[in-house]
């Protein structure tokens, strides 16, 4: 009969830590996976139409979503130019540019609430074409819950306007 006991409680010992050691797991991916989560999307060589201002010029069409579930705020937006991959892999820039007001509609700091939606404007200008197309052009968004920014490459490809 004791043989029984000891069968059950050491089955029973064995249920508790296979259970705990799960739980353990699911709280840490819980605490990885909380907080903001920005879901960064950088579009160049785009036109607006219906804006007498800003026709014929070519803008970089940046937007940032906060897929997380915490909110947090966008602080600074910049441009960064690399020669090599090399030096884009250790994060060496021979460049970098700070964007002073890429939204009028939404400035910088600008806080970004979950399932919230931010976009900025940067005109394409020639200079920014010629980086683009010689070494690696990054655009960088830094925001207030992680020390390092958010970095997209940006790939712009020489296109022909047509005329009509």
């Amino acid at each position: 009969m004791i043989k029984i006991e000891l069968k059950s409680i050491a089955i029973i010992a064995w249920w508790g830590a296979i259970v705990a050691t799960i739980v353990l797991i699911w709280d840490i991916y819980k605490w990885k996976t909380s907080g903001p989560r920005i879901k960064f999307i950088v579009m160049p060589g785009r036109i607006i139409i219906g804006d007498l201002s800003k026709e014929d010029q070519t803008f970089i069409y940046v937007e940032a979503t906060n897929i997380g579930d915490r909110p947090t705020t966008i602080t600074n937006m910049i441009f960064q130019h690399y020669k090599t991959y090399l030096s884009m892999l250790f994060h060496k820039p021979s460049g970098s540019m700070f964007v002073n007001k890429p939204s009028e509609s939404q400035p910088l700091p600008y806080l970004l609430n979950p399932g919230s939606i931010w976009q900025g404007l940067v005109p394409q200008t020639p200079e920014i074409e010629t980086l683009a197309m010689d070494g690696y052009f990054v655009c960088g968004l830094i925001h207030s819950h992680s020390n390092k920014e958010i970095d997209k490459r940006v790939i712009i490809k020489k296109t022909i306007k047509c005329m009509t």
